[in-house]
């Protein structure tokens, strides 16, 4: 990516890399394609179909008063299409490639706003009109405080929700499978097949250290292999990627102004 103040990034479904500045500037894959209003205090952005969604992952819900409108549909200039409410405590917004919006929560979205209930538990696909399509729903053996995972494919997302931190699937039809899992605070995956492999942080002398933790997906659980570190190219050791999108058997992370990409 171009130098400059760079306020949220990402790679899309398709391969593009996606950077939106604090100016307002939006590039693909370098190129300017227009300017975003307000781009908001902690903005995340992606492609859907011909333009973005763009949502700001904070925001103040009162009581009594009307929710904010957060989340925004843009066209190819960055111009605003639809507003909606996408919710508070926002952990990450990645999209299909048939243009569906999955945005995942950390626990704040599901305890409390302004004293009351929040209605955002872990994970929401919405559609382009800003309308959700799915949504998360706690029962016994699966309960969606957190979700500190999120992947998505094609017509498919993989999650791991805490507090059981099981990897399940969900399909555009619903839940596909829940595997338990022996790994307790991962913070990426790439799938493919039955296999899959994690992204982790660990504590060692000097710091904490990204690795890569590879499983075996049977039809019931997630079997890890032994861990190995991640460097980059070069073999530098990765102490701690800006951001990190995971899309099917791939995790891009982004380290300065450069993506890199993981395959499985």
């Amino acid at each position: 990516m171009p130098d400059g103040d760079v306020v949220a990034s990402t790679v899309d479904a398709f391969g593009r890399v996606i950077a939106l500045y604090a100016d307002g500037n939006l590039l693909v894959d370098g190129t300017s394609c227009g300017r975003v209003t307000e781009p908001g205090r902690y903005p995340m952005i992606d492609a859907v179909g011909d333009g973005f969604v763009l949502v700001d992952s904070r925001c103040r819900i009162r009581s009594g008063f009307e929710a904010p409108r957060n989340g925004r549909i843009l066209d190819a200039a960055g111009r605003t299409v639809t507003e909606f409410h996408a919710g508070d405590g926002i952990e990450a917004v990645v999209t299909g490639p048939g243009g569906d919006i999955w945005i995942s929560y950390f626990d704040e979205a599901s305890i409390f706003d302004g004293g009351e209930r929040r209605a955002h538990p872990g994970l929401i696909r919405w559609t382009t009109a800003g309308e959700p399509a799915w949504r998360a729903v706690h029962e016994p053996g699966l309960y969606w405080l957190d979700c500190y995972v999120l992947n998505v494919g094609e017509r498919r997302a993989w999650a791991v929700p805490y507090t059981k931190v099981p990897l399940v699937e969900v399909g555009l039809d619903g839940i596909r499978s829940v595997r338990e899992s022996p790994l307790r605070r991962p913070r990426g995956v790439a799938v493919s097949g039955a296999e899959a492999v994690f992204l982790s942080i660990a504590e060692e002398p000097g710091g904490y250290y990204w690795h890569l933790k590879p499983a075996r997906l049977t039809e019931d659980e997630v079997v890890p292999e032994e861990p190995v570190p991640l460097a980059l190219p070069g073999g530098t050791s990765l102490r701690k990627p800006l951001r990190w999108v995971c899309r099917g058997d791939r995790i891009w992370l982004l380290q300065g102004h450069t993506w890199y990409v993981l395959k499985r």
